[in-house]
């Protein structure tokens, strides 16, 4: 067997029918890699009779933030990907069974993935793979070059091809309208204290520290950032991480990912979705960030849906866009060792 090294250039089938710890491994330490609410990291994994196991870690809840744990499940989803998409591109065909004990998070595993079989990875799959390790969240200004259209095109394929819906914000009328939505939900979290205590308890001094939001992701400026639609300001110390000394106008695109429905089943395709659309962008050199505060709250997630035809339920939106060249690169956002988050049956260590 084969794995990523630190470009992701070599790989080679894996012929194997048992899903190995050391292949659980290699999962895992790709599904930490995932986007969760606020870092939090919410998920533990366990390796059991040649299964892995996924299931949502609720010690790691923002209950303020995410009261159904909605994002929780999302962010979970998420990583379900990254640790599909690191078998298949270790030539591992792998079979997953969502919510295989019910739709209750609390009592029951979000996910079973098990080894059906091997096959060569697609040419795709291993672009991902190795895309995935360099994904981070931008939230910086990004330059005034727009996405091409093509790219727009493949990343709702995408999203439709894990049972989940994507549409790209263009009518100006429709920007405003989500520009408002926005700022009504963002004015209405920075004045709840109890909003506040939770994003203070998430926030991060230590650069050391393995969760939570880090003070370098943090962007603050000397003026007013104009932006078209307000950004969540997680300064809540009073001390940004990254200073913009020159802020722009900023006019990103937008997309919002949605389902058909709504609950744990849909919550987890709409993760699945949104690590898939987040891995494919970072191939093709667009960053992206969340602009989640519409759809924390009921009320104005209902006028986001408004905004896009008044069908399905949206659960996450996103600006898109190319990062700026001349800014510094990012720093990799720090994740929890695995042995923190898998548990191996077998009593070996996950180091």
């Amino acid at each position: 067997m084969c794995l990523p090294d630190g470009e992701g250039s070599e790989y080679m089938v894996t012929d194997t029918t048992v899903l190995s710890s050391d292949l659980a491994r290699v999962a895992v330490e790709a599904a930490v890699l995932a986007p969760s609410i606020h870092n939090s990291q919410p998920w533990r994994w366990r390796l059991r009779d040649d299964v892995l196991e996924l299931s949502a870690d609720l010690a790691r809840a923002a209950p303020v933030a995410d009261p159904d744990h909605r994002q929780l499940v999302m962010s979970c989803g998420a990583a379900l990907f990254n640790a599909w998409l690191a078998l298949r591109a270790a030539g591992v065909a792998v079979g997953v069974d969502e919510l295989p004990d019910g739709p209750d998070i609390a009592a029951g595993r979000l996910a079973a993935m098990r080894v059906v079989g091997s096959c060569p990875p697609a040419s795709g799959d291993v672009a991902l793979a190795v895309a995935m390790r360099h994904r981070h969240t931008d939230r910086r200004p990004f330059d005034p070059a727009e996405p091409p259209v093509e790219l727009i095109h493949g990343l709702r394929r995408a999203t439709e091809a894990e049972g989940c819906w994507l549409v790209s914000l263009t009518r100006p009328d429709a920007r405003v309208e989500l520009s408002v939505v926005l700022a009504h939900a963002d004015w209405i979290e920075t004045h709840d204290p109890a909003y506040r205590a939770e994003l203070l308890h998430w926030s991060r001094d230590d650069p050391e520290a393995t969760d939570g939001i880090p003070r370098g992701a943090v962007i603050g400026s000397d003026t007013p950032r104009q932006s078209e639609f307000p950004l969540r300001d997680f300064d809540v110390v009073g001390e940004a991480g990254q200073r913009l000394r020159e802020p722009r106008v900023e006019r990103p695109g937008v997309l919002i990912l949605g389902t058909d429905g709504d609950g744990p089943a849909a919550w987890l395709h709409a993760g699945r979705a949104l690590g898939r659309l987040l891995v494919m962008a970072t191939a093709a050199g667009v960053a992206a960030s969340p602009l989640g505060q519409a759809i924390d709250l009921e009320a104005t997630r209902t006028l986001v849906r408004e905004a896009t035809g008044g069908f399905g339920m949206p659960q996450m939106i996103l600006r898109v866009g190319y990062p700026d060249l001349a800014a510094t690169p990012l720093p990799p956002t720090r994740r929890r060792q695995i042995t923190e988050v898998l548990d191996l049956a077998d009593g070996s260590s996950a180091d």
